[in-house]
């Protein structure tokens, strides 16, 4: 599959190839044996069958999936989360904090999430219950997160004493502890389409996903249908090269790091 055929798909689906360019090789094969599968010579009728196929259509978006990840993922947005935000989200002691991580792939950043609020409450043992909806639209990928087993490569950012904590060994690399899997609440979920897994929440991540892959006139409902799910003074975490399509969304960007946001009744291009 070339790259104007390959284009042709994305245009269909509304995205954008700037956020494929690094890693559409494999999502080009996946697509090809596909298009093989259904007997399609022509991206054209490979199209016509996904218009007329509800079943193949949904196999063809979770083939457009990029789930590359790994824990501690832009560690210093992990310190900023450990060092003001998690504080900050239960100074006023509510019974629970309610997270959504949308888009969450194979679940390390779902684990690494769980990883820091555990050595925090260590240290602070009145944090509120921790609730997790990880959502993802690729049952495979989610089923993958359930069971929660890593290679090697996914954990080169884990510390050696939390590696040691927090894993055990596996054949395949190391397997989260099960005690790391209580309160996360995983779902099979296309954010583009169903509404958020509850409401209220008090921080949402969407990071490398939406903004990434999406064109604007896509993305920008969707995340004002994630806003609307946030509490005021709630936060959305997005991925550190991405922006938000918007400056009218009832978000301001954070002073500690430029992928976290606050919902307030000021906009990102206002002024408070």
């Amino acid at each position: 599959m070339d790259d104007p055929s390959f284009t042709k798909i994305l245009h269909f689906f509304q995205l954008s190839m700037r956020g494929y360019r690094r890693v559409r090789k494999g999502v080009k094969k996946r697509l090809s044996r596909h298009m093989q599968e259904l007997n399609c010579r022509e991206v054209e009728d490979y199209l016509q069958v996904l218009e007329h196929r509800p079943a193949e259509l949904q196999r063809a978006k979770e083939f457009l999936t990029v789930s590359i990840s790994r824990f501690f993922r832009d560690r210093h947005l992990w310190e900023v989360l450990t060092g003001f935000m998690i504080p900050e989200l239960s100074s006023a002691s509510p019974p629970c904090v309610r997270v959504w991580c949308a888009g969450c792939a194979c679940g390390e950043e779902v684990y690494t999430l769980k990883i820091v609020w555990n050595q925090e409450q260590k240290k602070r043992l009145e944090l509120p219950v921790l609730e997790i909806w990880a959502t993802d639209i690729n049952p495979v990928v989610l089923e993958k997160a359930r069971q929660g087993i890593y290679p090697t490569s996914s954990l080169k950012e884990v510390p050696p004493a939390l590696l040691d904590l927090y894993f055990l060994p596996d054949p395949e690399g190391f397997q989260i502890r099960e005690e790391l899997k209580n309160g996360i609440y995983w779902e099979i979920q296309d954010f583009l389409s169903a509404p958020p897994p509850t409401d209220s929440f008090d921080l949402i991540f969407v990071r490398n996903n939406l903004l990434t892959y999406y064109e604007p006139s896509i993305s920008l409902p969707v995340l004002v249908k994630m806003t609307d799910a946030l509490r005021w003074g709630g936060y959305l975490v997005i991925g550190n090269n991405e922006e938000i399509p918007s400056e009218d969304l009832p978000l301001k960007r954070s002073p500690l790091y430029r992928s976290i946001f606050l919902k307030t009744t000021f906009p990102i291009g206002g002024k408070i």
